[in-house]
């Protein structure tokens, strides 16, 4: 009896050092997730960490964005901060997440059996319902020697699991070293000392109020000579925007299709039929285009030449539309625009691309305007 409780105890004692040697040599940590999509790393922080909830796997929204990523994954994932809510969008479907209500519904408002979570201000979209749901991306998760990773994949993906995790161990460690030390606790930095009294110099002392915000522009642009360097003017300040192509474009600019996209832009459908099924046609014959050429959902549009009423049976068909508030003359100047648009409430401008549209841009940005991309959760 004495020999069977010395053995237990010293497998006890032998297994606590083990524990011990292998948190000290900073082994896998099951609790801990890491994110990639395709051959790209994502940052793990404290504040978008996977998380399992309820046996379901929880991933920040971010994965699927292309703008935080850079990785077009055919499918793509939106946040809308005025209606709270998240689309998630690829080929010919699309889900909203709505947040407020707790549901998520199809682009025929059909609810579906999908709900999004909020986690320190990050919103978390169940993994394996997306991907089964949308069928063209696929998720697996494995050990390292640092945590969990999740990878998200589609068929442009080279590497497969076990080569990518080999190719990736280095930014696996840097960024478990990263997180670990984001969430040690913060020393506090001593107190300085008092300078010896001495009278202020006044002009040193700033003066300049702090600039005002401008209006909130929601930004459409009509495809033209422009468009290129309107998207790298966007894109050089940080910015994305929605760019329109009617079907006949959008077979002459394939190329520049892809790279708007790849670049975070949104597209859209500019239909120039005067009826409703001249519409429909068009916008069925762009979508079939747009996922042709880019892989990409096609749920915008852009129909001139059509009154509200028939707005409200082109939506009814499944179709986003775009309303704007202010249509730019082509060759409008900043100035001008900037007379135009209201602080009060927000603009959903169109401006048709033309050479002097990227510096319009520009000029609007230095004078505070706010810009958003336009999706079908904002408009």
């Amino acid at each position: 009896m004495k020999l069977a409780r010395r053995l237990t105890a010293a497998l006890l004692c032998l297994s606590l050092l083990c524990t011990a040697a292998a948190v000290a040599s900073g082994s896998s940590n099951p609790n801990l997730y890491f994110m990639a999509v395709n051959e790209t790393m994502v940052e793990t922080t404290p504040g978008n960490m996977p998380m399992v909830v309820g046996g379901v796997l929880y991933v920040p929204y971010t994965m699927l964005s292309i703008r935080d990523t850079g990785i077009n994954l055919g499918v793509s994932a939106q946040y809308s901060t005025t209606r709270r809510t998240v689309l998630v969008s690829g080929g010919q479907r699309a889900v909203t997440f709505d947040l407020q209500s707790n549901t998520a519904y199809d682009l025929q408002d059909n609810v579906v059996n999908a709900q999004a979570m909020v986690r320190n201000s990050t919103v978390y979209l169940p993994l394996a319902w997306v991907c089964s749901y949308f069928g063209t991306i696929r998720y697996t998760t494995n050990y390292t020697p640092y945590g969990t990773l999740v990878r998200i994949t589609n068929d442009a993906a080279i590497l497969n699991d076990a080569a990518f995790i080999d190719a990736a161990d280095n930014l696996l460690r840097q960024n478990r070293d990263r997180y670990l030390q984001a969430i040690q606790p913060q020393q506090p930095s001593p107190t300085p000392e008092p300078e010896p009294d001495s009278d202020p110099d006044p002009s040193a002392v700033a003066t300049t109020p702090p600039p005002e915000t401008g209006p909130d522009v929601y930004l459409a642009l009509l495809y033209g000579d422009g468009a290129l360097d309107a998207a790298q003017q966007l894109e050089s300040l940080g910015l994305r925007g929605l760019f329109f192509f009617s079907p006949e474009q959008l077979r002459e600019e394939d190329s520049l299709v892809r790279r708007l996209i790849a670049a975070g832009h949104g597209v859209g459908l500019d239909l120039s039929g005067s009826t409703l099924s001249e519409c429909v046609r068009q916008a069925q014959e762009g979508g079939a285009l747009l996922a042709d050429i880019a892989c990409s959902p096609a749920y915008l549009v852009r129909a001139a030449q059509l009154d509200e009423g028939e707005y409200a049976r082109l939506e009814e068909s499944g179709w986003a539309v775009w309303r704007p508030t202010l249509s730019a003359p082509e060759g409008i100047g900043a100035g001008q625009l900037m007379e135009q648009l209201s602080t009060g409430y927000a603009n959903f401008v169109e401006l048709t691309c033309q050479a002097r549209t990227a510096a319009v841009l520009r000029t609007l940005d230095q004078e505070g305007c706010r810009f958003y991309l336009a999706t079908a959760v904002n408009f």
